[in-house]
């Protein structure tokens, strides 16, 4: 079904709600306009009954200064159908209330928790409205309002956070963080146990919230890709990728085959490295230092091949609106070949051992369970949602740049019997997203191993004149932790008006909260590192 026969469908359902209902037919999105914002909560229920529409973001904007209002936007998509539908309300600058959506859709309660920290309006009927970013901001200070500056100068003034506190005979709590041993990026942990058994979690984050979506709107737009790729330097890739490709849906560009090309290529060496790391990283947590040493040194000869081709072990500088500034050309794509064949003959030599090793399986097996129905009502997606059934992967849904031209769905000759038995029981534990992470390596090498030659054409496709103020366009991508959505909305002589981040590590870091009851305390590094978060790319 293409995308006119998708909207189309959609169309039909959701036109008999009175709402204004625009059909963008050149793309994948409806855009619906309530006339009264408490439709929202019959409307999401409508959605989740009838298309089991997944919430993907929750967007506010002051427009104020156009219409005299906020405005919010629900996008909700689609894991079947390649489709979004954005659910816009208007909300007047004289009230600070908008219905809450907590209770059809749970996740929404940190979108709605975000939106009270950073432009003071309050989600009605959720239960729980506490700070969720700002920690040492007023009350009365919001800082993606229009009429905060970035010089306004801001006296610090904590907000109350107050812990659940969990009591009972024999419970004890444990503090973690925010400062760790080691060069982890900080975070709070507050453990309640009894004996070794983890009873209950509750984190906090935000310490190093870096206010990106506030200084994209100060700096011309080509500068906001180096921004871009610094909201988690491991997903350079992928987040500059999703906010060239937003620029370019707005602007209507059509970016060189070849350029598309080499954005899926260095896209899928960064999911290789980071792979091979977190799954280093989770054998080094549970005490088994030979694999996780292969698997680091795995990572090492990945990240030596990136600076070959881009300058950068992190991959920086790949990737500009309208296309791409490092090029490869056939030559370098033999060395990439000869390099993955290596590096994988050496990780399925690993892979054969840590198989056979029955303490380290053990180890894995049944620990940080996360049941499927919680999975969803958090919005999980990426590795952490695929392995117990839940397919969120952008590249499948959503195919976008140059993957509809790769076969995806082509099995990979190493998936023997015994690792489709572990996907197919579909327990979400550390052993299940272990083995969906090494059907994804083989996956990215299958993609990469697919291109024989480079596409004879430009690097890039100059954007020329203003962009129309106030359009907007999403774009989306699938990183090594899953989908990635970046919204932008064009103000004024190319300006960025406003610019919405939602990244996976945004959407799964409440996950651990739930995979970790009923394991104990030194459990805790290993569930952790098998989701594989980053601190940064939630603090935005």
């Amino acid at each position: 079904m293409n995308h006119k026969e998708t909207t189309k469908k959609y169309y039909l359902e959701l036109e008999k709600f009175d709402s204004d209902l625009k059909k963008l037919e050149s793309n994948n999105e409806l855009h619906l306009s309530l006339n009264d914002p408490y439709q929202l909560h019959d409307l999401c229920e409508f959605l989740k009954k009838n298309f089991e529409l997944r919430l993907l973001s929750i967007i506010c904007s002051d427009e104020q200064k156009l219409n005299g209002k906020f405005k919010i936007r629900h996008i909700f998509g689609s894991d079947v159908d390649d489709f979004f539908l954005f659910v816009i309300s208007s909300i007047d600058s004289s009230h600070i209330y908008f219905p809450s959506i907590y209770d059809v859709f749970p996740s929404s309660i940190l979108y709605e928790r975000e939106i009270n920290d950073m432009f003071g309006l309050i989600a009605k009927e959720n239960p729980n409205i506490k700070p969720l970013i700002l920690h040492d901001f007023p009350n009365d200070v919001f800082p993606l309002r229009k009429n905060f500056k970035l010089n306004n100068i801001v006296q610090g003034n904590l907000k109350q956070f107050e812990f659940t506190p969990i009591t009972g005979e024999g419970v004890c709590e444990i503090p973690v963080g925010p400062i760790h041993a080691g060069i982890i990026e900080p975070g709070h942990f507050r453990f309640s146990v009894v004996g070794e058994t983890i009873i209950n979690l509750e984190t906090r984050l935000g310490y190093t919230h870096k206010g990106i979506e506030k200084l994209a709107e100060s700096m011309p737009i080509n500068d906001v890709v180096f921004l871009s790729e610094r909201i988690s330097g491991d997903e350079s890739v992928a987040n500059s990728v999703a906010f060239c490709q937003a620029v370019e849906k707005i602007a209507q560009l059509t970016i060189p085959k070849k350029a598309q090309q080499i954005r899926l290529l260095f896209a899928e060496l960064e999911r290789i490295y980071n792979h091979f790391g977190t799954m280093g990283g989770i054998l080094a947590d549970i005490g088994f230092p030979y694999g996780a040493s292969r698997l680091n040194i795995l990572k090492e000869q990945m990240m030596q091949l990136n600076e070959k081709l881009s300058g950068s072990r992190i991959l920086f500088g790949i990737n500009q609106i309208g296309g791409v500034k490092a090029n490869i050309t056939d030559e370098m794509l033999t060395c990439i070949h000869y390099v993955l064949d290596d590096a994988f003959q050496t990780f399925e030599k690993t892979f054969d051992l840590l198989k056979s090793n029955s303490s380290v399986m053990d180890r894995l097996r049944n620990t940080g369970i996360i049941e499927k129905q919680t999975a969803r009502d958090f919005g999980l997606v990426g590795i952490s949602s695929r392995c117990i059934g839940i397919e969120t992967d952008a590249r499948h849904t959503h195919p976008y740049g140059y993957y509809p031209s790769i076969n995806l769905k082509q099995k990979t000759p190493r998936e023997t019997m015994e690792h489709q038995v572990e996907l197919q029981k579909q327990i979400g534990d550390v052993l299940s997203r272990f083995m969906n992470r090494v059907n994804d390596l083989r996956q990215s090498k299958n993609i990469i191993d697919s291109i024989t030659t480079m596409e004879n054409d430009e690097l890039s496709i100059q954007m020329n004149g203003e962009l129309t103020p106030y359009s907007s366009g999403l774009g989306y991508t699938e990183s090594h932790r899953g989908e990635t959505l970046h919204w932008v909305m064009i103000g004024e002589h190319n300006s960025i008006f406003r610019y919405k981040i939602r990244t996976a590590s945004f959407s799964n870091w409440p996950i651990i909260e739930h995979a970790v009851l009923n394991n104990i305390v030194a459990d805790f590094p290993v569930i952790n590192k098998s989701f594989d978060f980053s601190y940064s790319g939630n603090d935005l």
